[in-house]
């Protein structure tokens, strides 16, 4: 809770218990007669937890839940995914039927006793199923609907459009069995969207969350009675059956109570922003829920200080029961846990620095590399000790390359070495125009260079650096690699693939056809002998196993059209632009695959072998593995920087000023 209630107001208030999300939390919604609450979260995973604060179940969706609604006797979930579907589950969210739903659909509802579920279309339309999935009648409506609410007592549907109307629907039985027929009873316009639709149990008060414009209030025949208004935005009212008591949250972040004359009974500040809320029939309790994942209930009428004092000191607890059944792959021990940086330290001095800052990690030896306004690598160790800082570099741009035991650090006109092992940096005293790409091998190869995009060159890095051998070539170059027997491939423009062998020369190459630039890395660990590079044609969707000379020697079809390929471990990891996964060994077979993920988003690869996504957005950190369960999440102080880095060791990312490390936990897999 933020700020303290009002002492000397006849309510008051207490936290009766605070649980976490596995991830940030997208939606919520109350079965007020069964006692249960359905929450669902940016990992598209269903929770149902009872009003004691207790998970019941929870399971993984395989798609990205669009809306979601639960009926107020708990009987009947329904569930909209991408790709319009309807999915319909029973109270133990046991799944009764998967269909077909309307296109582009928008909001869901569900009667009272689990009968009829409405879902709205942003193409004008809202459709009724039965309890089976069996559709039981249709309207055409004015306009795009946004939200969707049943009246408890009355056979009436409201809706709300995405432009700020409120439509009343009566039902009707239909003329055939198990239909029903749907007309409108009354219509209201309004100067604002519409955040929320919520009604008392005989309709007769109707409020709409019409942010600046306040609560709008109607009585069950649409005339307007008015508003509420509490200073800030009104984005969510919940209200119990009877409209004794009405609870609104604002955009601003203030969660007040009301009377049903519009009186404020109690006000508070809350840590962030009411993603939902929801208020029990007889206004015992509300239940808000936070982006960051927080669902809390507060008790409106306490009289025990004490009882109070010690809820506030209890820290939110994740949503993890031994006892429940959980309905996805089994989670690790760590699951759902919030943690916090395992330490931070000022690094910038202004904002604008704090911006222009590269990271990098290391994770052989364990390191933390930095470059920031001042062109100067620093190298930290995990326990956030600095153990050295290299020459400084002119030019521009900031480029950090790893290795085992080494940083290179580059601007477009300098390059610096700094050995990790040894703590000392050298800069090599070599002339550079314009350093487009850069990737070391030092050890087998040296550094590969291409300036301008179109001039290629091996230099060897002992002593101050010397130049093996340099080509220009005809086409701008996308992606480069280093392979085996000091072998250097990049791909071009043009669409071709140009390998050289150590000395330079032409080794041989691969002509796309039809022509685009290809993706390229060096062959994943644990590949085929005969395979030294693999390629990937975004718009063709397909990933390619080369010789070291450059014939192909398989492929294989990606499903959707790809965005980015990184080499990590023995895998090639294709991802999409909507967060699609692949997981792709060096022999072209899949052998992990993710559903969409919003971005942005990194990949890398745990301790315990397997390969993460670390999500990043505003004051949400969160690392998954591929299957979607959350191995760990931290909810900041202040928002993301735009520098962050991954690593099998952990991830650092800049929070405001200050670089913040968070090592990935070992964790036993099933």
């Amino acid at each position: 809770m933020g700020a303290a209630p009002n002492r000397n107001s006849a309510m008051n208030p207490v936290l009766a218990w605070s649980v976490v999300a596995d991830a940030p939390l997208r939606g919520m919604a109350l079965a007020r007669e069964a006692g249960t609450i359905l929450a669902w979260d940016e990992a598209d995973r269903l929770y149902l937890i009872d009003v004691l604060g207790t998970l019941i179940v929870k399971q993984k969706l395989p798609a990205r839940i669009v809306a979601a609604a639960i009926s107020d006797d708990g009987s009947l979930t329904a569930i909209v995914t991408a790709g319009s579907r309807l999915i319909l589950l029973d109270r133990a969210l046991e799944q009764k039927t998967d269909r077909a739903s309307v296109p582009d659909p928008s909001a869901a509802a569900i009667d009272p006793l689990g009968r009829y579920v409405a879902i709205a279309s942003r193409e004008k339309m809202i459709q009724l199923y039965t309890s089976y999935g069996k559709i039981a009648g249709k309207v055409v409506s004015l306009q795009p609907i946004s939200h969707l609410v049943f009246v408890p007592t009355k056979p009436i549907l409201l809706a709300a459009s995405a432009y700020g109307a409120i439509h009343a629907y009566e039902i009707f039985p239909g003329s055939e069995p198990g239909k029903i027929d749907l007309e409108i009873a009354w219509k209201e316009g309004q100067l604002s969207s519409v955040g929320r639709l919520t009604t008392t149990g005989d309709a007769g008060m109707i409020l709409a969350s019409c942010f600046t414009h306040g609560v709008q209030r109607f009585n069950a025949e649409g005339k307007s009675e008015g508003s509420y208004h509490l200073g800030g935005s009104a984005a969510h009212a919940a209200v119990d059956f009877s409209g004794r008591r009405i609870a609104v949250a604002t955009a601003e972040g203030e969660l007040a109570i009301l009377n049903r004359t519009g009186n404020v009974r109690w006000k508070t500040g809350l840590p962030r922003p009411a993603v939902a809320l929801e208020c029990d029939a007889l206004g015992r309790y509300i239940i808000y829920g936070l982006a960051t994942g927080e669902i809390d209930r507060l008790d409106l009428e306490s009289t025990s200080t004490e009882a109070e004092d010690s809820h506030r000191r209890a820290a939110p607890k994740p949503l993890e029961n031994p006892a429940i059944r959980s309905k996805s792959s089994a989670a690790s021990p760590a699951a759902g846990s919030i943690r916090r940086a395992d330490w931070t330290m000022p690094i910038a001095k202004s904002d604008s620095d704090a911006d222009s800052i590269v990271l990098a990690v290391l994770d052989d030896p364990p390191r933390i590399a930095l470059i920031g306004r001042d062109n100067r690598l620093t190298v930290y160790d995990q326990n956030g000790r600095k153990i050295g800082v290299a020459p400084e570099i002119i030019g521009v741009g900031r480029i950090l390359r790893l290795e085992p035991g080494f940083v290179v650090a580059a601007t477009d006109r300098m390059i610096v070495i700094y050995d990790v092992r040894t703590n000392t940096s050298r800069r090599l005293d070599m002339s550079f125009a314009e350093i487009s790409h850069l990737e070391p091998s030092l050890e087998r190869f040296g550094l590969a260079i291409i300036q301008e995009r179109d001039r290629l060159g091996r230099a060897s890095t002992e002593g101050n650096g010397r130049w093996i051998w340099r080509r220009e070539i005809d086409s701008p170059v996308e992606y480069c690699a280093i392979g085996r027997a000091s072998a250097f491939a990049a791909t071009t423009e043009d669409g071709l693939l140009r390998i050289f062998d150590a000395a330079g020369e032409p080794l041989g190459s691969y002509s796309t056809d039809p022509a685009e630039p290809l993706a390229l890395i060096e062959a994943p660990e644990g590949s085929p002998r005969e395979v030294a590079w693999l390629s990937l044609a975004h718009r063709v969707q397909r990933l390619r196993g080369h010789s070291l000379e450059g014939d192909v020697l398989w492929e294989t079809a990606i499903p959707w059209e790809s965005w980015e390929m990184r080499r990590i471990g023995d895998a090639a990891v294709v991802t999409a632009p909507d967060g699609r996964t692949l997981a792709i060994r060096g022999s072209g077979d899949v052998i992990a695959e993710a559903g969409p993920l919003e971005p942005p988003f990194q990949v890398c690869l745990s301790p315990d072998k397997i390969i993460r996504r670390v999500t990043y957005r505003d004051m949400n950190l969160m690392c998954s593995d591929l299957k979607g369960e959350t191995q760990w999440r931290a909810v900041l102080d202040s928002a993301l920087g735009p520098a962050i880095a991954v690593g099998s060791t952990g991830v650092a990312v800049m929070i405001g000023r200050e670089l913040a490390w968070f090592a990935h936990p070992r964790l036993e897999t099933s």
